[in-house]
């Protein structure tokens, strides 16, 4: 098939690319993203209980720490969970270049409508809502909760959230719009790894990709010991260079999925269980070893990057894990999920700004669970549908423009 992202400094002559097998796996994916982004309110929730002073919430906090080092894991992942979104983004993101001749401008529109006006009524909502029910101390609720909703914003930081790319101080308000600064930058930069996925050896990708990786890793740890102030400004953008391994990762597996699904088909029965355990170590364990090693850099997530591409080959490759997605509420968590990820904190932080002083710990969470899911289908229908659909629209529209003339 051919695909091209003409634009300014990007080749404009069609890249070709041999003939991949469809992709019948986007059930199995849209059920992972779904699971994942359950995993991070989850992570959220139980890390309340963690950061938690009151000695009545000791023994659960023993618990969970105990439950961080067995498979369970997996239910209560937090940044983990969003290294798998980055890996889904990359194979999603290859397959939409690759499915269609498109230009430069016409991805970004697509991109955009996709992700930007959901995260603008996300930020717009948990400013307001901090502005209403913020800018008091939680007592007993430890100090991470204390760095939220303290006051509103400047017109400096409104702006770096209204803006997306580069900003550095995106966690006061939505603790998980860091991660959507990310998401928008590599999206932007996307068809250029896209034509060196193309064009370039698998290997070749990798190996670019790590050393990126371990090098913005080294510059951010530089800059942060010699520079405080640059690395605050620049961290966002070294980030990004560090993440891009996920995307390239990602986009590979969606490029060679015909050969990585035969492969993985022919694994016998001990073989795929060796595989899945050593991810399921890598993602359980990644994150305490750098604790013990002393690690505090990113880098890190190179540990806990088996796990993730683990999770992502199974699920776009068992036959069992497929059926099982079809299930409507895995489905339905997939749909949402987007939405999922970026509401949840602000409704759990409504819940403890709003009845933190006057309700335990153990109800403030019952409440943000039970309001969770219901509070994301509203910004799911309200916001995020309306915004794919009107993108969907706007390019049906523009080709049937283009086959008129």
């Amino acid at each position: 098939m051919l695909s091209t992202v003409p634009t300014q400094g990007l080749p404009s002559a069609p890249v070709s690319e041999p003939a991949a097998p469809p992709a019948p796996h986007h059930s199995a994916l849209d059920a992972l993203r779904g699971l994942a982004a359950l995993s991070v309110v989850v992570f959220h929730l139980t890390l309340l209980v963690h950061q938690s002073l009151s000695p009545h919430d000791a023994a659960l906090q023993e618990v969970l720490r105990a439950l961080r080092l067995t498979p369970a894991f997996l239910l209560f992942a937090g940044s983990e969970a969003v290294l798998v979104f980055f890996l889904l983004s990359g194979f999603v993101l290859y397959l939409m270049l690759a499915g269609r001749p498109m230009t430069y401008g016409t991805y970004v529109r697509r991109r955009l409508w996709r992700l930007y006006p959901p995260y603008l009524v996300a930020v717009l909502v948990s400013i307001g809502l901090a502005d209403t029910l913020g800018g008091h101390a939680l007592p007993g609720y430890g100090a991470w909760v204390n760095t939220l909703w303290q006051h509103p914003p400047d017109l400096q930081t409104f702006l770096q959230h209204v803006l997306v790319i580069g900003n550095p101080n995106s966690e006061p308000y939505d603790f998980v719009l860091w991660s959507l600064v990310q998401e928008m930058q590599v999206s932007l930069i996307f068809p250029v790894l896209y034509l060196l996925i193309v064009r370039c050896r698998a290997r070749h990708v990798i190996v670019g990709g790590l050393l990126l990786s371990l090098g913005a890793n080294a510059v951010t740890h530089l800059l942060l010991h010699r520079a405080p102030h640059a690395a605050f400004v620049l961290t966002p953008y070294l980030n990004t260079l560090h993440y891009l391994i996920f995307f390239a990762l990602g986009a590979l597996m969606a490029r060679h999925r015909g050969v990585v699904g035969a492969w993985y088909a022919a694994l016998g029965p001990a073989r795929k269980g060796a595989l899945i355990g050593v991810g399921l170590i890598s993602f359980t364990y990644g994150q305490p070893l750098m604790a013990h090693l002393g690690v505090t850099s990113r880098v890190g997530d190179l540990l806990i990057l088996p796990g993730a591409l683990m999770l992502v080959l199974v699920f776009a490759h068992s036959p069992r894990l497929l059926r099982l997605s079809r299930w409507p509420v895995l489905q339905f968590l997939g749909r949402i999920s987007y939405s999922l990820y970026l509401y949840h904190g602000v409704v759990l932080l409504a819940f403890l700004y709003g009845l933190g002083t006057h309700l335990p710990l153990g109800s403030l969470l019952l409440l943000t669970a039970a309001a969770v899911i219901p509070v994301s289908t509203l910004a799911y229908r309200a916001v995020e549908r309306p915004s794919i659909e009107w993108s969907r629209g706007a390019r049906r529209a523009r080709t049937a423009a283009a086959s008129r003339t």
